[in-house]
């Protein structure tokens, strides 16, 4: 699974390769796991936060995208092969709304491969032992990926945590690794305070009619 840095495609190129062997009907989530299993894991989990890093809406798709990345991520995590359930796996996208979600994280990829990333840190991405502890952080991301929480960028922060340590334990980047910890934590602490206003609201509100806990 583990390539070196200089071995690697540009990840803009691979993701315009991908785009073009999208069917015209449309794609399956299974049939677009096919397309990018040989990639592998991380390169999954990357491309599959593509739906939440945008201003582009496929109608119920946190629920298979967030699941798929946690059961690719276990797959990390156990070295064990991956069980979809068929249900998720039927989840069909059209070919013009992938297109246009590949193209975008083409042009988010591309200026950070030119601009940012570099192999640094390298003890956040290299070894068995690390891709583990990462494949650990993504799977808590995809589980708030999938939190029922309504609340601004609820989808868009994990999506970035999962993405940046996806990316930098592909392109041996600790910061970017570090990076992508950070944006999971922050996004936990965010959940929290949200969930902790809506009960106290719930609370805040029952009282003035009268109902007391």
């Amino acid at each position: 699974m583990s390539m070196g840095v200089e071995e690697r495609e540009k990840f803009s190129i691979v993701i315009s390769e991908i785009s073009s062997k999208i069917p015209a009907e449309g794609i399956t989530l299974e049939a677009f796991l096919d397309i990018i299993g040989e990639r592998g894991l991380f390169m999954s989990c990357m491309i599959l936060t593509a739906p939440f890093l945008l201003p582009v809406d496929i109608p119920g798709s946190s629920i298979p995208f967030g699941s798929a990345i946690f059961l690719i991520s276990s797959d990390i995590i156990f070295s064990k092969p991956i069980l979809i359930p068929k249900r998720l796996m039927k989840f069909k996208i059209s070919k013009k709304n992938l297109e246009t979600i590949l193209k975008q994280i083409s042009r988010i990829l591309k200026p950070l491969e030119e601009k940012f990333i570099v192999p640094r840190l390298w003890f956040l991405s290299r070894g068995r032992k690390i891709e583990r502890f990462n494949g650990v952080v993504i799977a808590f991301g995809a589980i708030l990926l999938v939190t029922p929480i309504i609340a601004p960028l609820g989808d868009f922060l994990p999506s970035y945590g999962i993405l940046f340590v996806s990316l930098g334990n592909l392109e041996n980047d600790g910061v970017l690794v570090l990076a992508g910890y950070l944006t999971i934590i922050a996004t936990a602490i965010y959940y929290v305070l949200i969930f902790a206003i809506g009960i106290a609201l719930i609370i805040f509100i029952l009282s003035h009619l009268g109902i007391h806990f």
